[in-house]
C-alpha cells in the first residue's frame, strides 16, 4: 500500500509537458535513473504546496467550519432558510451540520438533519459530473433549512458549524488497472462519489491519457469517506495503466487522476519550470506577447512563476 497523497502533477506529465527543462540532466549530469525520478517527485511536491499556498487547498478535503450567524458569513431569507457561506469551494458534498445558541459555553449542539441542508449550488458544472468546468466557482454555500438559523436571538445568536466535502477530486493509481477494467484502486477517494453523483476525471499516463467517469467508491477502511479506496466505473478503460510502484531501488510513481481543469495542469507546469530552473536546471524559453523570449537566469524564471499565478489567481477563494 503506498503512503501519502499524490501530487498535482507527476514526474511523467513533466517529461511530455516540459519547456525546454533538460530534466535528463536534473538533479546533476550523469544521475541514476532512481536519483532523477527522485529529484523529480520532489519538483512535482513543491509545486502542489505553491498551488495550495496560493488558491487555499486544491485538492477535495473533508472541510469542517464554525461560524456565529446571522450575520456577514451567515445569512438568512425570508423563506426561513440561512445560507452558510464557506471559504473553499466547490462543495461536493454535505456531510453533517449542528447549531448551538452563541451563548451557551461549552455549545449544546443541535444536530440538523441531512434532508434540511443542501448546497447552494452555483456556476456551470461539467456533463456528467459534480465538479465545476474552469474557473467556475461551483457551489460554494450550505443552504439551512428553515428553524435552526434566525433572528430570535440577535445578531450572532447562533454557533453554526457545518461538515463538507470540498475541493477537486485528485489521487492517484496505485496497483495495475488492466484494459477493461471497470474500477481502479487509488490512494484517495474523498469527493469522487458524494452517494448519488460522480466526478469525472483525466487519467494521465502518457501516451495512454483517457477520461474516466465514476459512478461509486469503497474504501479500504468501512464507513470512511477519504483515503485509498476503490473507484467504480462507468465503462471498461481503453488502456491497461501500470504505476510504478513497490519496485525494489526506485521511488514510487503512482499514475495521475485528477478533475484539475486544464488550465490548473498548466499552472503546474509553469511552475515545474520555475522550481527546476532555480534548482540549477538548464534551457527553457518563453515567448512573450511580441514573440520575444523573455530574460534568462532568475528574471526568466520569475516570468514563468508569475505566469502560474495569473492562472492560479483565478481559483483563488476571496471574501
Amino acid at each position: 500500500m503506498t503512503i501519502g497523497l499524490s501530487p498535482y502533477i507527476t514526474p511523467s506529465m513533466m517529461l511530455e509537458s516540459n519547456y525546454g527543462i533538460d530534466w535528463g540532466s536534473y538533479p546533476k549530469p550523469g544521475a541514476t535513473a532512481a536519483a532523477q525520478v527522485s529529484a523529480q517527485l520532489e519538483i512535482c511536491a513543491m509545486v502542489t504546496s505553491e498551488m495550495d499556498s496560493l488558491s487555499l487547498t486544491l485538492r477535495a478535503n473533508i472541510d469542517t467550519e464554525t461560524e456565529q450567524g446571522p450575520d456577514f458569513i451567515i445569512t438568512t431569507r425570508a423563506n426561513g432558510w440561512a445560507r452558510f457561506r464557506l471559504s473553499n469551494w466547490p462543495v461536493l458534498q454535505v456531510l453533517c451540520a449542528r447549531v448551538s445558541p452563541s451563548s451557551a459555553t461549552p455549545p449544546t449542539w443541535t444536530s440538523i438533519p441531512l434532508d434540511s441542508l443542501m448546497s447552494d449550488h452555483a456556476g456551470i458544472t461539467l456533463s456528467g459530473t459534480i465538479v465545476p468546468s474552469g474557473a467556475s466557482p461551483g457551489p460554494s454555500a450550505v443552504l439551512i433549512g428553515p428553524g435552526y438559523v434566525n433572528w430570535a436571538n440577535g445578531r450572532n445568536g447562533y454557533l453554526v458549524e457545518v461538515s463538507t466535502i470540498t475541493g477537486f477530486p485528485v489521487c492517484g493509481i496505485d496497483q495495475t488497472a488492466l484494459v477493461g477494467s471497470t474500477s481502479l484502486h487509488v490512494d484517495d477517494i474523498t469527493g469522487w462519489w458524494n452517494g448519488i453523483n460522480g466526478a469525472t476525471g483525466t487519467l494521465y499516463d502518457p501516451p495512454y491519457r483517457e477520461q474516466v467517469s465514476i459512478i461509486g467508491s469503497t474504501p479500504d477502511t468501512v464507513g470512511s469517506v477519504s483515503g485509498p479506496g476503490t473507484l467504480t466505473l462507468s465503462q471498461g478503460l481503453q488502456f491497461t495503466h501500470t504505476p510504478q510502484v513497490g519496485k525494489p531501488g526506485q521511488p514510487d510513481q503512482r499514475i495521475l487522476l485528477s478533475t484539475f481543469p486544464a488550465t490548473l495542469i498548466q499552472a503546474g507546469f509553469y511552475l515545474a519550470t520555475y522550481y527546476g530552473l532555480i534548482r540549477g536546471a538548464t534551457g527553457a524559453t518563453m515567448q512573450s506577447s511580441r514573440g520575444q523570449s523573455s530574460p534568462s537566469g532568475m528574471k526568466g524564471a520569475n516570468d514563468w512563476h508569475d505566469r502560474a499565478v495569473e492562472i492560479l489567481s483565478r481559483f483563488a477563494r476571496v471574501l
